[in-house]
């Protein structure tokens, strides 16, 4: 388990961030996936302090320590932000956005964008409301998402179950199991380097219940608030070819909407890309953080 630390922002809630990597080096605010909170940084904290990078990893509202946000919405994402860089100093700063904090990373890009050295999202979410999104993920991603559009009472069993597996010792060995079972071949090797890793985000998911889990699904597969074609910041995409939760065709259509992407396509790779390409994801933050 790593420390955590929080602030309080304007309208009273609490919302908590980790930091890993390099206390002294280039800043990063890390959004992670979906559900995760964020620990998730404790698998990147070798390779931000060999690039020098300061890594700061948010709980989204609802997950880890931070408070529910009753109106969640990307916008208000975007202003929790805005609040936590400038309760840290951070005039200028790297985004990154992983899975389900694909999205959020865009938001930023959005209504940020002017603040930001780098957008880099990593296997990022489509807007999921939109079907071409939900076509080619493994079954239990479209379930998930399809309950989150048609029947959200669904969703709060489902996290709740995935909460029990995640505590329990036995059951999340079964859970990772059956995660192996339908993941490609790179992300089982992910999973098997870093799974001790992981487990502390994924409990930290649910610490405070489900509520936070079934509010980002419900607001991801949802209408966003802006369109992909109003980012005008610069945005680099990176996904794997193999990626099942989120399939290579969501970042091509993603990268054809946004004004102003890169799309690096990593050949044989699946959806932990960022994961396994660590060192590169703080070599790109390093570099645009010391640019002039």
């Amino acid at each position: 388990m790593a420390d955590h630390r929080t602030i309080t922002l304007r309208d009273g809630r609490t919302l908590a961030y980790y930091e890993f990597g390099d206390p002294d080096g280039v800043p990063a605010i890390y959004s992670p996936g979906t559900p995760a909170s964020g620990e998730t940084g404790l698998v990147y904290d070798d390779a931000a302090r060999a690039q020098g990078v300061r890594l700061v990893c948010v709980d989204k509202p609802g997950y880890g320590h931070s408070d529910v946000d009753p109106r969640r919405s990307l916008a208000r994402y975007a202003e929790d932000v805005r609040e936590l860089a400038d309760a840290l100093g951070l005039e200028r700063f790297a985004n990154v956005g992983e899975s389900g904090g694909g999205p959020h990373a865009l938001v930023l890009a959005y209504a940020l964008g002017d603040r930001l050295t780098l957008n880099l999202v990593l296997a990022g979410m489509g807007p999921a409301h939109e079907a071409w999104v939900r076509d080619g993920m493994k079954p239990m991603n479209r379930v998930i998402f399809g309950a989150a559009q048609r029947a959200p009472w669904l969703l709060r069993p489902m996290m709740a179950a995935m909460g029990r597996a995640v505590r329990d010792d036995k059951r999340y060995a079964k859970f990772v199991e059956q995660q192996v079972k339908v993941s490609p071949p790179p992300d089982r090797e992910v999973f098997g380097r870093y799974g001790d890793l992981l487990r502390p985000s994924a409990i930290g998911a649910f610490r405070q219940g489900t509520r936070g889990a079934v509010q980002e699904l419900r607001m991801i597969a949802s209408p966003w608030g802006f369109g992909l074609s109003e980012v005008r910041a610069p945005v680099l995409l990176w996904h794997g070819t193999e990626d099942v939760n989120v399939p290579i065709a969501v970042g091509r259509r993603v990268a054809q909407q946004l004004p102003n992407a890169r799309l690096r396509v990593f050949e044989g790779a699946g959806h932990a890309v960022g994961m396994a390409n660590q060192a590169e994801v703080m070599e790109a933050i390093r570099a645009a953080g010391e640019r002039p």
